[in-house]
């Protein structure tokens, strides 16, 4: 997927929320508080959402579905923000959310929103 926006296309996304976390195991002390352990890092994971509308130069359909199989069958791929990587690796979907906006006459869906869960993929 890519995003671009440009005089007859607009493919891009808002609200990109990132999470970054670590493991760590807790050791209960007799009468004294718990320590932690540092395990390491854990796959991070974002969430971002996406507009796709018909007078903008996509189908939504045709996105929607491409999004989806990347989704079902596990597609791996580089999470690129302005040149820089996203993470240290690559990423999958793991999660969609659709939001019908607007269909027309015979399901033609003219507008929708999605939200995309995707996480680090080492």
């Amino acid at each position: 997927m890519i995003f671009e926006t440009n005089d007859r296309r607009i493919c891009t996304f808002n609200n990109l929320k990132r999470t970054i976390s670590a493991s760590y195991s807790e050791h209960k002390r007799y009468r004294k508080k718990s320590e932690l352990e540092f395990e390491g890092p854990q796959n991070q994971g974002v969430t971002f959402e996406m507009k796709f509308i018909a007078g903008h130069g996509v189908r939504p359909w045709s996105m929607v579905h491409k999004i989806t199989l990347m989704c079902e069958k596990g597609v791996v791929n580089s999470f690129v923000l302005g040149g820089h990587k996203v993470g240290g690796g690559k990423w999958v979907i793991t999660g969609i959310d659709e939001d019908y906006k607007e269909v027309w006459n015979h399901g033609e869906l003219v507008s929708v929103a999605i939200t995309v869960t995707a996480k680090e993929y080492l």
